[in-house]
């Protein structure tokens, strides 16, 4: 499913209200449904609006440049040669956004979107690598997400803040299902992934959420996480944007639902 260009301003318009987030929700959208093939076109365009160069010209001569680094790969390089923050920043963000819908969607789409991400990344933005340590692991130079009991702690204050009045009864039923699922969420998911906030913070990641989730047909974890947004800080309209955001792409790449999406 090609993202035409009159899509793609579809997307960038879509509403004003998601002018700094569009692309990163438009890339959790189309990870989750599995087309990390569109992550190019919508990827570069970003990084051409944050260009100083671009910040005056209409979204098609945007475009226009964005077709023509997709037919003709070197110009890639040449055209972010050098790199401003807010390039620099959502190229971070937008790492960080697969990586954390990689707990809700699967780790094969998420290595599947950082693949066509990576294939489309300017060398000047590819500055991140591991080193191999004497003990045969590997670390990570961007961020250490391991210290287990300030995670921990971390983790558990970002469940209460996104399940409100009933994390505990969501705990308790997590438990009578199976204790190692409850331990492996707060642990794994929630401590070390979710919770962290030094690339996109708690907000931010309530919206990517919502649009991991979308795709994926569980409306009793939706709805939880729209409440979960709202207790995040977010209004009723603005995240009733966000589900009808990620349900237009969504419905683009082919999804279907065995019921309507709850909406708040």
């Amino acid at each position: 499913m090609p993202i035409t260009n009159e899509r793609l301003i579809n997307l960038i318009e879509f509403n004003n209200k998601l002018d700094p987030y569009w692309a990163h929700l438009a890339i959790a959208t189309v990870v989750s449904c599995n087309f990390p093939e569109l992550i190019p076109k919508i990827y570069i365009t970003r990084l051409l609006q944050l260009q100083e160069a671009n910040k005056e010209k209409s979204t098609q001569d945007i475009l226009l440049k964005t077709e023509t680094i997709l037919l003709h790969h070197d110009e890639l390089d040449v055209t972010f040669a050098d790199v401003n923050n807010a390039q620099i920043k959502f190229n971070s963000e937008v790492k960080e956004v697969i990586l954390k819908e990689s707990a809700l969607v699967g780790i094969p789409r998420a290595i599947n979107g950082l693949r066509s991400l990576y294939t489309t990344t300017p060398k000047s933005l590819l500055n991140e690598k591991c080193e191999l340590l004497p003990e045969n692991t590997f670390i990570s130079k961007t961020v250490n997400r391991k210290d287990e009991s300030h995670n921990l702690q971390r983790g558990l204050e970002h469940w209460n803040k996104t399940y409100g009045k009933v994390s505990m009864r969501i705990i308790n039923d997590l438990n009578d299902f199976y204790p190692d699922l409850w331990q492996f969420i707060i642990k794994d998911v929630y401590s070390d992934v979710l919770s962290y906030g030094e690339i996109i913070d708690a907000s931010l990641t309530s919206l990517v959420v919502i649009c991991a989730l979308i795709p994926l047909d569980v409306n009793s974890q939706l709805r939880g996480h729209l409440r979960g947004a709202l207790n995040l800080g977010w209004d009723c309209d603005f995240i009733e944007v966000v589900r009808n955001y990620s349900l237009m792409i969504s419905v683009w790449c082919g999804v279907h639902w065995k019921t309507d999406v709850v909406k708040l």
